[in-house]
């Protein structure tokens, strides 16, 4: 079964489909902070376009994703 057949989970990433370790989600306390408001992470839109439309805004992309993209982008 692929990834763009189930139904959205905001836990799951929906690039890889492994735990997206997302703070926000759920957390009444807005003073933690999650990973994805490290100032050194970004989130272009040639990354975010390769999210399914179906799954678009719907979960977090995990960590990993994020920073495999970022590598493969100074690598180029």
């Amino acid at each position: 079964m692929k990834i763009t057949e189930l139904k959205p989970d905001p836990l799951v990433c929906p690039l890889c489909g492994k735990p997206n370790t997302c703070i926000n989600l759920g957390v009444l306390d807005i003073k933690k902070s999650c990973w994805c408001n490290d100032p050194t992470i970004t989130f272009p839109e040639e990354l975010l376009s390769q999210i399914p439309p179906e799954l678009r805004r719907k979960a977090c992309i995990c960590k990993t994703c994020v920073l495999n993209f970022q590598a493969s982008q100074k690598s180029q």
